[in-house]
């Protein structure tokens, strides 16, 4: 939770709020200076005075969406709710309510910015529960997706934060309001403001390119199963909110190594065949897939239509080692390839069996070619693997073990796990598979018919202990044109799990046009400005840019640090930005505290005690 200094913060923050209404006095207090914003803030627009602000939603259409006494499945309840000097009717959603699209009337011509005023969701007592709501205008057919990312004040106290939306010519236009699935919310008002001619020719003019230096990494299921998707706008919501990013390439993920996320000839869809899953959301996942399969649906391909609608370069993704999940996920990764084929699976060095398979098997390394050449079809600009998710890929099995005894002449199992034999045989064999996904890749750009080559991209340990560990020659396969991009994940299991190496990184790749993206995690990111000041880090350290493992418009700061991870998360080619935000600090969100909620109005005597 925030400290009084924050509290008293987000009063600053209110003052500046209401100075922007349309009924200003001459003694108020103007505006805290632009740069304590941050760039996309309804204070930085020079016609901020005269905002309106449209706070009642009880008067959304369809009116049968909505209900004003008791909750009721289906419909959105309005509630009254007051600010120090704002009232309104907000619309409020349980996780289960299932309420339905309604739109609110905009009444505006010409240019706007468009911002909502989303509110927090107790989670009873002190804390603010999930929330989520799905926001666009009538004009258009993609979702936005926002999230209020602020904690409770103290003593419990609910607050509003503003999220911009879009800007547009709001001419006979709406605001359309949906639910999120599986999530509550709390719509308190919507804010538009008028925009210069500058500000309009700002907003459509073509981005810097200069500072689309970022990764995205999407995992094929967490983008799907949270949401209920069944069209392929359902889909295209998780990229809304990209479009103005510093976000360059996407690498997204089938899921596994053959486990996909839509329907495959080579792999099979998770838990696909299972009928009863350890947790709804592994079900949901999957009866999405399968439902939108049957729609005609390849989420896939509309991932990689979007990447080129935005300008993004998308490359295709395989976890080398998901195969298959022990209890409680036995049935919920259940690689049919893996189940089929006991005998290609890793074996460890006193022959106990893991649930892997060993790349040291030439069908084994076919079949994952085979995967990658189904989604070639696709043409992405790249492909390859996340070696982090995981190891092993070579232990002790039979062609192993044959193939030291061949060139030593000692039983592989009877020297150290580290002998420099072992490592350097296991890093041959891993470029052995490197040379043979270039070898596919160039076969299949001649097919196609391609003026520039398919890159590799992969991400590989923070340590050169690691790499050597689990065979990953980087520099080697930087200087035969193996990998043309290195994500630098920190987050792997069975390595040192330390933050990346980059004098070993730099040092490997000289001479190559090998480019560093040492990676971020979007949900456990630290403070804002630990975030800002590690990118800042990496950055000196020789980084080309930044690769950001799992990011999402809405997502949150998990230590409660105020705001949208992705306020930060999505600017990270800003390298001076970036630079005095971890010297400074990062802006603060547009706070408002709300005066009562209801019947509740918030005093130090907080509710829901004596219960």
């Amino acid at each position: 939770m925030r400290s009084n200094s924050l509290t008293f913060l987000s009063v600053a923050v209110l003052v500046a709020f209401l100075s922007a209404g349309t009924a200003r006095s001459e003694d108020a207090p103007k505006p805290a200076a632009p740069a304590n914003y941050f760039p996309d803030d309804s204070r930085h627009l020079a016609r901020v005075s005269e905002a309106r602000i449209l706070s009642d939603f009880s008067r959304a259409q369809p009116a049968s969406g909505l209900t004003t006494g008791r909750r009721e499945k289906g419909k959105w309840k309005v509630i009254s709710y007051a600010t120090d000097t704002l009232e309104g009717h907000a619309l409020s959603t349980f996780s289960n309510t299932h309420s339905p699209t309604v739109s609110l009337p905009l009444e505006a011509v010409g240019w706007h910015a468009v911002y909502v005023g989303l509110c927090t969701v107790s989670a009873g007592l002190d804390k603010a529960d999930q929330n989520a709501v799905r926001v666009k205008l009538s004009g258009e057919t993609v979702f936005k997706r926002m999230s209020n990312g602020l904690p409770l004040l103290k003593p419990r106290r609910d607050q509003i934060q503003e999220l911009f939306l879009t800007r547009a010519d709001l001419t006979g236009q709406s605001l359309d309001v949906a639910a999120v699935p599986f999530t509550s919310a709390n719509v308190c008002y919507v804010k538009i403001v008028p925009l210069t001619d500058a500000e309009v020719a700002d907003w459509q003019k073509p981005r810097d390119e200069s500072t689309r230096t970022e990764i995205a990494t999407f995992d094929g299921h967490s983008w799907i199963w949270p949401y209920q998707p069944r069209t392929k706008e359902h889909l295209l919501e998780t990229f809304r909110g990209l479009e103005r990013s510093d976000i360059r390439k996407w690498w997204f993920q089938i899921l596994g190594a053959d486990l996909t996320c839509f329907p495959s000839k080579v792999g099979n869809i998770a838990g696909a065949g299972t009928q009863d899953f350890n947790t709804w959301q592994h079900e949901e996942f999957t009866r999405s897939v399968e439902a939108m399969a049957a729609a005609g649906i390849h989420p896939l391909r509309v991932a990689r239509e979007e990447a080129t609608r935005q300008g993004a370069e998308f490359h295709v993704m395989i976890r080398p080692a998901g195969w298959k999940g022990s209890l409680p996920w036995e049935e919920v990764f259940n690689s049919r390839f893996f189940e089929a084929h006991p005998e290609w699976r890793c074996v460890d060095r006193d022959g106990t069996p893991a649930l892997f398979m060993s790349y040291a098997y030439p069908e084994v390394r076919r079949h994952v070619l085979d995967m990658l050449r189904e989604t070639l079809e696709l043409q992405p600009d790249g492909v390859g693997f996340l070696f982090h998710r995981g190891m092993p890929m070579i232990l002790w099995e039979e062609p192993f073990l044959r193939e030291f005894q061949e060139r030593y002449s000692t039983n592989a199992r009877e020297v150290a796990e580290d002998d420099p034999r072992i490592l350097e045989l296991r890093a041959e064999l891993m470029t052995r598979f490197m040379k043979e996904v270039r070898a596919l890749l160039d076969e299949v750009a001649v097919r196609q018919k391609r003026t520039q080559k398919f890159k590799i991209s992969l991400a590989t340990f923070s340590k050169e202990i690691d790499n050597r560990k689990f065979g990953l020659d980087v520099g080697r396969w930087a200087k035969a044109g193996l990998v043309d991009e290195l994500g630098i994940a920190f987050f792997a299991h069975h390595t040192s799990f330390t933050q990346p190496d980059m004098a070993y990184y730099r040092r490997v790749t000289a001479g190559t046009k090998v480019s560093l993206y040492p990676f971020v995690i979007a949900w456990l990111t630290g403070k804002p400005q630990e975030l800002c000041a590690k990118v800042k880090g990496f950055y000196d350290g020789g980084a080309n840019g930044i690769a950001v493992w799992d990011p999402a418009i809405e997502g949150h700061y998990r230590d409660g640090s105020p705001g949208n991870v992705f306020d930060i998360a999505s600017r990270l080619g800003h390298r001076d930005l970036i630079a005095g935000w971890a010297k400074n600090g990062p802006p603060e969100p547009h706070a408002i505290p709300l005066k009562r909620w209801a019947d509740n109005h918030y005093s130090r005597w907080f509710p829901n005690t004596g219960f």
